[in-house]
C-alpha cells in the first residue's frame, strides 16, 4: 500500500471533481515530474507534508467471512499539508484568480465538504490565498497558492492465519520425588477433544 499514492490520487478526484475542464485537458498535475508544462492556466497539486497522527487503532477481533477467512483491521490517521498551485500567464490574470477563489469557497461548502468525505479528506485548516508574481525570460506570470490542511484516514486489512488444533503428542517429566527412572508422559490437545 502506497499512502502517498493514495493521498495524490483522493486530491486528484477532489480537485478534477471541482474543475472538470483542467482535468479532462490534463492541467491538474503534480510536481517534480518529467514532462512539459501544461497550457496555462494550470492547477499543481503539492503534497508537503503527510505525518501520522494520534495512535493507530487496531481490530482486538478476526473478522471471518463464509469461506473462514479471517482478517484484522489497522486504522491511521494522517496530517496532510497540501498547497494547491495556480499558475497562468499575467493575460490570464482573472481567470486564475477566479480560479483559486473558487477553490477556497469550494472547501466549505456542502458539495466541498461531501467530496472531501467520498475521498477520504477532513478539513483542518487553511490559509488564505496568497499572490506572487513569477517573472520568466519570455513573459509574466501570476501564481496563486492556497495552503491546506487535510486530516486523511488509511485503513489497513491483514489476512489472519488459522491455528485449527495444536496437539503435544509427548511431555516427558521426571520427579525427583519418586524412585529413579520415573517419567511421566502426558498427551495434551488443543482445543481439548471430550471423551465421553
Amino acid at each position: 500500500m502506497n499512502i502517498y499514492q493514495d493521498l495524490e490520487d483522493a486530491l486528484y478526484a477532489y480537485t478534477s471533481a471541482l474543475f472538470p475542464t483542467l482535468a479532462s485537458s490534463g492541467r491538474i498535475i503534480f510536481p517534480f515530474q518529467n514532462g512539459p508544462e501544461p497550457l496555462t492556466p494550470y492547477l499543481l497539486l503539492n503534497v508537503r507534508s503527510l505525518d501520522a497522527v494520534g495512535r493507530e487503532q487496531s481490530s482486538h477481533f478476526v473478522s471471518v467471512d463464509e469461506v473462514l477467512n479471517g482478517s484484522s483491521t489497522t486504522l491511521q490517521h494522517y496530517l496532510a499539508n497540501v498547497r494547491f498551485e495556480f499558475v497562468g500567464k499575467y493575460d490570464n490574470n482573472t481567470t486564475l484568480a477566479d480560479l483559486a477563489q473558487t477553490m477556497e469557497m469550494n472547501l466549505r461548502t456542502p458539495r466541498g465538504y461531501e467530496l472531501q468525505r467520498a475521498n477520504k479528506l477532513s478539513l483542518f485548516r487553511y490559509q488564505p490565498i496568497e499572490r506572487v508574481r513569477l517573472k520568466r525570460e519570455t513573459d509574466m506570470y501570476m501564481y496563486y497558492q492556497l495552503d491546506v490542511e487535510f486530516g486523511f484516514s488509511v485503513q489497513h486489512i491483514y489476512e489472519q492465519d488459522w491455528i485449527e488444533g495444536v496437539k503435544v503428542v509427548r511431555g516427558v517429566y521426571k520427579d525427583a520425588n519418586n524412585p529413579p527412572d520415573y517419567e511421566m508422559i502426558t498427551t495434551l490437545d488443543i482445543p481439548e477433544t471430550v471423551v465421553p
